[in-house]
């Protein structure tokens, strides 16, 4: 029988966690390493992989109600699209399309709503999104409608500057194409405050949230922070590489995306171009199903949940506020270590970690991305990210257009993961 004084913070159950990570400390060659890259994709864990391979070898091409084959893979898409719809707090699987990546699934949100604003809308995109929520707007509405879109700037410690962004809107403004944590500075923004000061002066306003670099790291719950679109990725919730779209059934009913005439105009599927990757979706359901399992280790025996939902609230939290530990923790290595030559972009203060993802950009003077990535991976075995991370702070804000380093981490990290790295970035200090 568990021990009911055990303790069950993710702190103390990391090493569990760990485990159903293969490749949390080798590579693909058996070598070791310290990942930290989770901002460019996470680890993938155990459940995932096996899902997949089973339903690749198994599941029938195409959802049917006839035969077995057919029924279970219309029963495999219909479960993981409710289980995304808990996951997002979303109304409904119906909400809910798979695609083939979070950039797929935007610009298909784009040109679906190409027919639906006036002459005269304008757009506010930021500097502090990843260009997949930017480049439609621009490409569709910019170049192709020729309406106008606005670009809301960063503060000096790579924040949005929500006061700037709010004087951009005005009555005519149509949409708001906003990032739920950057995938350039980690920095969060606040998306419910947002969203409502954006509708007092845009009442008829759609907000479109990109969620890839948020997902992992904290709670996504559309309806409460007044949302009306959301696109994050399959794997960067330890899982497979595709996006995942949700909107507001009143708001998709209503649009028109690129389909095949055979392709029936009703929902959800009236989004999906072609085949849909059962063994993606499979994947993607082992997925969020590993965080269900986790929700009942981190809260212990006895206590118990109204729904699935509420598991997933309460998940997202705790690793929220374990992420936090360790996003104080490399602030402070950051502030206190020798590191003269090192310079950190975003919030540096770590106090402030809770208005940021643990999602570090940095450089070392005198080295180039490339040379302090391939230093720290040839001396410490440590993986970190070099150029742009598709992010346009990093060209209009950051002032470096040959890319900057990013050593982004996750819930399956841990105080020595941090101190490792905080070690070698000292060591590069003496070259």
């Amino acid at each position: 029988m568990e021990n009911l004084n055990a303790d069950h913070s993710l702190e103390a159950l990391n090493p569990r966690v760990r485990t159903r990570f293969p490749m949390i400390d080798r590579d693909a060659q058996g070598h070791p390493r310290v990942y930290l890259n989770t901002g460019a994709g996470s680890l993938t864990v155990d459940a995932a992989a096996q899902a997949s391979g089973e339903a690749q070898g198994r599941l029938n091409p195409m959802p049917g109600l006839v035969v077995a084959g057919e029924a279970e893979t219309a029963a495999l898409h219909a479960g993981v699209r409710d289980l995304v719809a808990d996951f997002l707090g979303a109304r409904s699987g119906r909400e809910i399309s798979f695609h083939q990546s979070a950039s797929a699934a935007l610009f298909e949100l784009a040109f679906s709503l190409r027919e639906t604003l006036r002459p005269d809308a304008n757009i506010i995109v930021t500097d502090l999104d990843h260009m997949a929520n930017v480049s439609p707007w621009e490409t569709i509405f910019g170049e192709g409608r020729r309406l106008e879109i606005r670009r809301a700037r960063l503060t000096a410690d790579g924040t949005l500057d929500l006061d700037h962004l709010l004087g951009l809107a005005d009555a005519r403004t149509a949409i708001l194409a906003v990032t739920a944590a950057s995938n350039g500075t980690g920095s969060l923004v606040p998306l419910k405050d947002v969203a409502a000061a954006v509708r007092d002066r845009a009442p008829e306003c759609l907000v479109v949230v990109d969620a890839v670099h948020q997902a992992p790291h904290g709670s996504l719950d559309v309806q409460s922070n007044g949302l009306d679109a959301l696109a994050f990725s399959g794997y960067k919730v330890f899982g497979p590489m595709m996006g995942v779209l949700w909107g507001r059934e009143e708001l998709l009913g209503r649009l028109r995306p690129y389909r095949v005439e055979t392709n029936k105009d009703m929902l959800p599927g009236k989004f999906e171009m072609g085949m849909l990757d059962n063994a993606s979706i499979a994947a993607l359901g082992a997925g969020l199903d590993y965080l269900l399992w986790l929700s009942g280790l981190a809260a212990g025996p006895g206590r118990s949940f109204p729904d699935r939902r509420a598991r997933f609230r309460f998940v997202m939290a705790a690793i929220a506020d374990y992420e936090r530990t360790l996003t104080r923790r490399v602030l402070q290595g950051f502030r206190d270590g020798p590191l003269p030559r090192f310079k950190l972009f975003g919030i540096a203060d770590p106090s402030r970690a809770a208005e940021r993802v643990p999602t570090f950009s940095f450089d070392v003077a005198g080295l180039t991305p490339t040379e302090t990535k391939r230093r720290l991976w040839e001396r410490s075995s440590i993986q970190i990210a070099d150029g742009n991370h598709y992010s346009a702070a990093v060209y209009r804000h950051l002032g470096r257009p040959e890319g900057i380093c990013r050593a982004s981490f996750g819930h399956y990290d841990n105080a020595a993961t941090v101190d490792r790295f905080l070690e070698a970035l000292a060591g590069l200090q003496k070259d």
